[in-house]
């Protein structure tokens, strides 16, 4: 019996850790198409690779023809905003003994209610005044009181300085600044920062289609359906009749959910809430991060005719790998491991060193991974005939406590 539980035991063990490698093997994998120089490159993921990673998009890795695992830092061209400095027309600069007076063009009399300066460093104190007017000529009182303190930055030569003031629209501003106690300050500029909202880049997802039900229940129901699992961020429909309408419309999920006497039905959850209008000609819904091959939109057409669904598209964020690649190399992603975390590369600390503009590589032979090469990353890869002395011993051992038992058996 002794020996019947130790060969349990190794068994168990060898199953384990059998189950460890497999656990950790990558499920998918897809060819990096050859680079022609050395360098950094930006290997674009299409969607049958980014809609089976998991959620923070950590389950990939780069390898080359040695099975060497090459560092890379994900990247996804989010949507944000960045802020600019615009210049205003200067019309005059007089610069006297006692004060130096900028008249300033607001050429679109948009309202405004601060004014930027680029100021070389400096450790003065100045006191200014602005007034406003709408032909440079008659001028009228806006802030009378600016104190310009020192600006010095320890990174450049120069350093911006905001002066705020009430809401105005004039389309000239003259700012007086009292040189009486000291010298002039170096204005380099007068403009003011814009803050200009970037869409973000996204790649369509291929292979959608979709089917409308009309139901009695006066709703619509529209199920999308993508070919293999993926992530879409954006959704977009086009009407094609009625001409005009107004509608209340959710993106959901289908769910199955048991009840306690194990009777199944179906919920669908909201994921978002929208309204489609004839005002707009397309009708953009932006989703979660979530992972699907199915969704639907519940149009509610109260008493009107049902609305006909011109076109409709997905599109994901365009995500990169950025890695550096080396000609002649043979490389390719191995991706969607359910045991595979999060990667500590020392290239994060060096992202500012990589140039912002890279050449961009294609993935291709994206698929799920064989049997026979999902051990090729293990330790396995290199000494198989591990595999097979393993498996000897496994069948002595098997054949060994069979005849033990046996014997057993006729000695009682």
């Amino acid at each position: 019996m002794r020996r019947m539980n130790r060969f349990l035991s190794l068994t168990t063990a060898l199953l384990f850790f059998w189950l460890g490698v497999r656990g950790q093997a990558a499920e998918y994998r897809a060819r990096i198409l050859p680079v022609k120089q050395s360098g950094y490159y930006r290997i674009l993921l299409p969607p049958a690779v980014v809609g089976r990673l998991n959620a923070d998009k950590t389950d990939i890795r780069i390898y080359d023809g040695k099975n060497q695992e090459i560092p890379y830092l994900l990247t996804q061209e989010q949507p944000g905003q960045k802020t600019q400095f615009k210049d205003y027309e200067l019309v005059t600069r007089i610069t006297s003994k006692t004060s130096t007076k900028l008249v300033l063009r607001n050429a679109t009399k948009s309202p405004i209610n601060s004014l930027g300066l680029l100021i070389k460093n400096t450790n003065i104190r100045k006191k200014a005044r602005l007034s406003g007017s709408n032909d440079a000529k008659t001028w009228y009182g806006i802030e009378d009181d600016y104190l310009l303190e020192p600006v010095a930055s320890s990174q450049t030569t120069s350093e911006a300085k905001i002066l705020d003031f009430p809401l105005s629209d004039y389309e000239y501003y003259q700012l007086e600044i009292n040189d009486s106690l000291s010298a002039p300050l170096n204005i380099l500029k007068a403009g003011y920062y814009e803050t200009i909202p970037e869409a973000g880049t996204y790649s369509e997802i291929p292979g959608l289609s979709f089917t409308q039900i009309d139901s009695s229940d006066h709703r619509s129901y529209v199920h999308i359906r993508f070919q293999t699992p993926a992530r879409p961020d954006k959704l977009t429909l086009a009407i094609q009749a009625p001409s005009q309408y107004r509608r209340s419309a959710e993106l959901v999920q289908r769910r199955i959910r048991t009840g306690r006497r194990g009777r199944k039905r179906i919920v669908f959850e909201t994921l978002r809430a929208f309204e489609l209008n004839s005002q707009d000609s397309l009708h953009t819904v932006y989703l979660p991060a979530l992972q699907t091959e199915d969704l639907y939109v519940l149009i509610d057409n109260q008493n009107n005719i049902p609305l006909t669904i011109g076109s409709l598209k997905a599109q994901q964020l365009t995500t990169y790998l950025l890695a550096e690649l080396k000609p002649g190399g043979s490389y390719h992603l191995s991706f969607a491991s359910p045991g595979v975390g999060a990667p500590a590369y020392d290239l994060v600390y060096f992202k500012n060193k990589i140039p912002d503009k890279l050449p961009i590589i294609q993935v291709t032979n994206v698929g799920p991974v064989l049997e026979a090469q999902m051990i090729t990353h293990s330790f396995f890869s290199e000494n198989r005939w591990l595999i097979w002395v393993a498996i000897g011993l496994v069948l002595i051992l098997l054949s060994y406590f069979s005849y033990q038992m046996v014997t057993d058996m006729k000695n009682r």
